[in-house]
C-alpha cells in the first residue's frame, strides 16, 4: 500500500504525461477502436466481406460446440416436464376436448371462404419456399440481439429474408456467407418489420429497443387498439410474405407493445422463408399523372344501353355506319393521261358523208283500209 501511493505521488507530480507514457498500450487500443469505428462507417462493404469470412470459418466450431449444449438444454427441459406430467396431462386433454367441438366448424368455414375465393376469382397468396437452418451460435448482448445459423448462400439464403421458427417471427436476414448466416432479432435496437394489427386493419412498424416488447410506432393518430389483438406482418416493401403471426397487443397505452410468440432462447432450427413479391415496383409502367394527355388516340366507347330501355336512333345506327365503313373498299389512285402532240394528219379535218338509215319492214306503219 505505502508502494502504490509513493507511484501514484510521483505520476501526480510529473503531470499527466506520465500516465500517459505509462498507459501507452491502452492509449493504443483506444486509438485503434476508434479508427475502426470511422473506417467501418466509411467502408462498409470490406468489413462486412471480413465478417462474414469470419462467421464462414468459425460455423464449424460453433456447430460442434451447439450439439452438446443441444443435449443438456433438451435435458434439463424433459427434468422440468416430469415435474410437472399430470398438470401438463390434464390441461392437454381439455384443449383436445374443445379443438374436437371447433374442428367442424373449422372445416365448414374452410369450405365457405373456398367456394367465395372461387366466386370472387381471388387471388390467392403463392406458395413460399423455405430452407431449415439449426442455430449455432447466440451472439445476443446488452446492445446487441443477433444469432448464428449453418446455412448460407451455398443454401440459397440471401440479406433481407424473414426468419421464422414453430411459433413465429423471429427477425430477418442482415448479413449471408457462404455457410453461415447472422439473424437480426425482432428485439434489436435495429430491427424495423412492417405488421398490421388484426381486427382493426392497422398497419404500423415494429420496432425494437432492445428490451422484451417491441413497440408499434407510426400508428394513426387517435387509433384505438384492443389489447390481445393479433399483429402479423404485411407485404409492404416485397421483404415479409403476408400473414405470418408474431405476437399479440400487450396493453393500450400510448405506445402499444407487443408480446412476442417466440423467444430469443427458445429457436433451436428455424425456417429462412424465400419470399419475392408478385409486382415489381421499379419495373412496373408509371401511370399517367390526372389531365395528362395520351399519345395515342382515345377510342370512342360505345356505352351499350340499359336493360329494359327502347334502343335509341343513334346506337341503331352506330352499328350499319361501322359495318359501311368497314365494307367500303379502298380509293384506288387514277393515273394522270399523257399529253400526245398532234400530228399533221390529224390537224386536217376529215369530211364524213352522212348515213341514211334504210327503213326496216318492222318500222313501217300499217295502210289503213279503204272504205267501200
Amino acid at each position: 500500500m505505502a508502494w502504490d501511493r509513493k507511484q501514484r505521488r510521483k505520476l501526480s507530480d510529473a503531470g499527466n504525461w506520465a500516465f500517459v507514457s505509462s498507459n501507452l498500450s491502452f492509449l493504443f487500443f483506444i486509438v485503434l477502436a476508434v479508427a475502426i469505428m470511422i473506417v467501418s462507417r466509411a467502408q462498409v462493404g470490406v468489413f462486412d466481406s471480413a465478417r462474414e469470412a469470419v462467421n464462414d470459418a468459425a460455423a464449424p466450431v460453433f456447430e460442434m460446440l451447439a450439439q452438446p449444449a443441444g443435449i443438456l438444454k433438451r435435458w434439463g427441459q424433459g427434468i422440468d416436464s416430469l415435474l410437472s406430467v399430470y398438470e401438463e396431462n390434464q390441461r392437454l386433454r381439455e384443449e383436445n376436448a374443445r379443438l374436437l367441438a371447433k374442428q367442424s366448424e373449422v372445416g365448414e368455414l374452410e369450405r365457405k371462404v373456398a367456394r367465395y375465393e372461387e366466386l370472387l376469382k381471388a387471388q390467392t397468396d403463392p406458395s413460399v419456399a423455405s430452407v431449415a437452418a439449426r442455430v449455432i451460435a447466440d451472439a445476443s448482448g446488452p446492445f446487441v440481439h443477433t444469432v448464428l445459423i449453418n446455412a448460407g448462400h451455398n443454401q440459397g439464403i440471401a440479406k433481407g429474408q424473414a426468419v421464422v421458427d414453430e411459433l413465429g417471427l423471429i427477425g430477418r436476414v442482415i448479413a449471408s456467407g457462404n455457410r453461415s448466416a447472422r439473424i437480426l432479432l425482432l428485439t434489436d435496437l435495429n430491427s424495423r418489420i412492417p405488421v398490421m394489427v388484426e381486427g382493426v386493419n392497422l398497419k404500423a412498424i415494429l420496432a425494437g429497443d432492445n428490451s422484451v416488447h417491441p413497440a408499434l410506432e407510426y400508428l394513426p393518430s387517435g387509433a384505438r387498439i384492443p389489447a390481445g389483438a393479433r399483429v402479423v406482418t404485411t407485404p409492404d416493401g416485397g421483404v415479409f410474405p403476408p400473414g405470418v403471426p408474431v405476437g399479440v397487443v400487450a396493453g393500450n397505452s400510448r405506445t402499444p407493445r407487443v408480446n412476442l410468440f417466440t423467444g430469443e432462447g427458445r429457436a433451436d432450427f428455424v425456417r429462412i422463408l424465400s419470399y419475392t413479391a408478385q409486382v415489381d415496383v421499379n419495373r412496373a409502367a408509371p401511370e399517367p399523372l390526372p389531365g395528362a394527355i395520351s399519345e395515342q388516340p382515345r377510342k370512342e366507347a360505345t356505352t351499350a344501353p340499359p336493360a329494359g330501355a327502347p334502343p335509341s336512333a343513334a346506337n341503331v345506327a352506330a352499328p350499319a355506319v361501322q359495318a359501311i365503313t368497314s365494307a367500303a373498299p379502298a380509293p384506288v389512285p387514277v393515273a394522270k393521261p399523257k399529253r400526245v402532240k398532234p400530228t399533221a394528219a390529224a390537224t386536217k379535218p376529215t369530211v364524213v358523208a352522212p348515213s341514211i338509215p334504210t327503213p326496216s319492214p318492222a318500222a313501217t306503219p300499217p295502210t289503213p283500209p279503204t272504205a267501200n
